[in-house]
């Protein structure tokens, strides 16, 4: 990987008409984790190659900053946080992806490059599967720390070996570290770019006070966190979560049930309207079933009555709308749960 990486990084400098050869890395460089030493323009470079380089980037800055002469670092994939974060530290990296930013004393470059894939998968595929969307799931749910494949499977109710192969999967894709930490917020993209409902229209809507009426419909209104269930989605749950959406206060809700089999005796039970104006809900079956496993009770914090969707499920429908909903995405900056858009 070392040696096909740096190898592209000094095609793309040629390509800017800058003079490339390798020099000897010294020994104290490499006790710092150098992997070469370009001569550019006959200005030294360290280089340091990594797989991905995931979270905000703080730590690189005074990393690169104690090498003996400039250094970068050489991704597959650097988050846009990280990316930020190296600019404004005024430090060098080479995302493969296509961006480049390299300043030495006679050179500055900062650059969004025009490039092919790196033959690697395409950016949507190695979330095709319901098993990836779920690992996916997980682990946006707690983006600062490394994922475990026991952990995760007992969390989604998966195989070890299928969340293995998923996981292996997406980190060669970029999309997770080689500790399964998520890169953000390119994995949630990611995921929102496969993320997909079908919803239906709802007559009327349960009511939980009559359990005769609505104890087939299984809606897990008891020990939320422990139970499978319906689960509010997209605006009434984004109001609950804090988001900065306007909604009136008989704004039609939207669920999501477990399976195909509970929206058939829901809309059975319930009835589908003959007119827009009678809609009183929509129900749809989770993209996933992790999500009807994963719900939050807000009653107490926001007085909603019905378990809502974790809030990453909650963002990845409101990204489903480019206008509005991305731009609810961008002003929300909640406190109590981690921002992975």
């Amino acid at each position: 990987m070392v040696a096909e990486s740096v190898e592209d990084l000094c095609s793309v400098l040629n390509e800017q008409r800058l003079t490339v050869t390798h020099r000897m890395t010294t020994a104290t460089n490499q006790v710092l984790g150098a992997d070469d030493t370009l001569a550019v323009d006959d200005q030294d470079l360290v280089i340091e190659v990594k797989s991905v380089v995931a979270g905000d980037g703080t730590d690189l800055v005074a990393h690169l900053g104690a090498y003996e002469a400039p250094a970068m670092i050489v991704a597959d994939r650097i988050s846009a946080s990280a990316r930020r974060t190296l600019r404004s530290g005024d430090c060098n990296f080479f995302d493969r992806r296509g961006h480049l930013r390299l300043v030495l004393p006679s050179t500055r470059l900062d650059l969004d490059l025009d490039r092919e894939p790196l033959g690697r998968r395409s950016e949507l595929e190695p979330l095709s599967s319901t098993v990836a969307k779920e690992v996916a799931l997980a682990c946006l749910l707690q983006p600062h720390r490394a994922h475990g494949i026991r952990p995760t499977a007992a969390l989604i109710s998966r195989s070890p070996a299928a969340v293995h192969a998923a996981m292996h999967i997406l980190q060669a894709a970029g999309l997770l570290t080689d500790t399964n930490e998520p890169v953000c917020p390119e994995l949630f993209w990611g995921l929102a770019a496969v993320w997909r409902r079908t919803s239906v229209a709802m007559a009327r809507l349960p009511e939980p006070g009559r359990s005769s009426a609505t104890d087939a419909l299984g809606l897990g209104l008891e020990d939320v966190a422990n139970t499978v269930g319906w689960a509010l989605t997209d605006t009434n749950a984004a109001v609950s979560w804090g988001m900065p959406v306007v909604a009136r206060g008989d704004y039609p809700p939207d669920f999501y049930v477990p399976d195909s089999v509970t929206l058939r005796r829901a809309t059975a039970l319930l009835g589908v309207p003959t007119a827009s104006e009678s809609r009183r809900g929509s129900i749809a079956v989770a993209p996933v079933p992790f999500v009807c496993r994963s719900r939050v009770d807000h009653s107490l914090t926001s007085g909603e009555i019905w378990p809502v969707a974790n809030h990453v499920v909650v963002a990845l429908d409101l990204a489903q709308d480019l206008g509005r909903g991305t731009e609810v995405l961008d002003e929300w900056h909640p406190e109590a749960v981690c921002r992975v858009w």
